[in-house]
């Protein structure tokens, strides 16, 4: 059976629906392959992004897979690339075994486009995209996740890992009614917590992005070994004004930019995790080292304002992981993967010294998505 990817065009569009409707009918659609195909040119509002969507087809163009690449700028090793974002790849593979090839057919089809290919989130190493990634030498790494807890009862009496069984559901129900599990984790956060408000700073919101955060990107570009280039333009496209759920903290230093936060209050689609916790996400940020725990501390105090449950954060870069630790937050496992082809890992060598300063979290990707979501009408 003879298989081929092409750009995906109007054309192909009876076949996608068809494809969806094949792997909806077996319980096996995660997310369905955009059905309208996209224009030839497709144009977006920040410079340097593309985005290309790809199907794979056989000898009677039926589709049997689909995925897209997002291009974009990224500063890697202090030099401008442009990388990929191999997204939302799709083989029927997974429920017919003559298409098992598909998915490493669309792979190899991806690195020719984009040699400099990155993928993310893949709910953990144990799913087929990550194990394939590996087995094709790219590189795997965990982005780390952070949490701290603001209502402890709420916590106790929703969090999906503590009530995994009826005996732990009674014990955190008992001891989140109490109130007792509230006033220990509290005392416990508050004696972990090794960072304060610096006074030099002053805090004030996100109303938009422009001149300043790139003023910001440019003084700090340097100390990250690869990140998207977190110009303004790209900000104000990945974090719309006109969606409410997102709101940032601006930090000012005599005056001047020193940073930036942005925040998510979640919509989760799984509430197998949090249940009916209000959660809040530290999904993004750019700051010199000095100004990142004044950051967290925002983040946290506008998340309590906005009546957070709970605030998580999965970060990369070493700075903002030792500053989520210093503020108190608890560390936990974390299926939110970063995987680098090789190209991307060639540019980086050497890894060891370079991972650490990776600048990598939930704003890039498609990292949003799963705690951003609209039931569908």
């Amino acid at each position: 059976m003879g298989l081929r990817v092409v750009l995906f065009e109007a054309a192909h569009e009876p076949a996608v629906r068809a494809f969806n409707a094949r792997l909806r009918a077996a319980d096996a659609l995660l997310f369905p392959l955009p059905e309208i195909a996209p224009l030839p040119n497709p144009a977006t509002p920040t410079p340097g992004i593309e985005f290309r969507h790809f199907v794979a087809l056989d000898d009677s163009c039926e589709v049997r897979g689909g995925y897209f690449i997002r291009n974009q700028p990224f500063w890697i090793r202090s030099e401008l690339h442009t990388a990929g974002h191999y997204n939302a790849p799709l083989s029927e593979g997974i429920i017919d075994k003559r298409f098992t090839a598909v998915g490493a057919m669309m792979l190899a089809h991806a690195l020719d486009q984009q040699p400099l290919l990155f993928a993310m989130g893949m709910g953990g190493k144990d799913r087929p995209l990550p194990r394939m990634l590996a087995a094709m030498g790219w590189k795997i790494l965990e982005t780390p996740f952070h949490f701290l807890v603001l209502n402890g009862r709420r916590f106790l009496r929703n969090i999906g890992p503590l009530r995994s069984s009826a005996p732990r559901r009674l014990i955190a129900d008992a001891i989140g009614l109490s109130g007792l599990g509230g006033l220990a984790l509290r005392a416990a956060q508050t004696m972990r917590a090794q960072s304060r408000w610096d006074r030099r700073y002053q805090a004030q919101p996100v109303h938009e992005f422009a001149q300043w955060a790139d003023r910001i990107w440019q003084e700090n570009a340097r100390q990250y070994s690869l990140s998207a280039v977190r110009t303004a333009d790209y900000l104000r496209y990945i974090y719309p004004a006109a969606e409410s759920a997102y709101y940032g903290i601006q930090l000012t230093e005599g005056g001047a930019p020193a940073g930036w936060v942005e925040m998510l209050e979640c919509r989760p689609r799984d509430h197998a995790y949090f249940g009916q916790m209000r959660a809040a996400a530290l999904v993004d940020g750019v700051a010199p080292k000095a100004a990142i725990p004044s950051l967290v501390h925002c983040a946290v105090q506008a998340a309590r304002e906005r009546c957070a449950d709970i605030v998580i954060s999965n970060q990369m870069h070493q700075d903002w992981n030792s500053a989520l630790k210093a503020a108190g937050f608890w560390q936990g496992p974390s299926n939110y993967l970063l995987a680098l082809s090789k190209g991307l890992c060639k540019l980086l060598e050497p890894l060891d010294e370079a991972v650490p300063r990776i600048h990598f979290n939930r704003g890039d990707g498609d990292g949003r998505v799963n705690l951003l979501y609209t039931e569908p009408s």
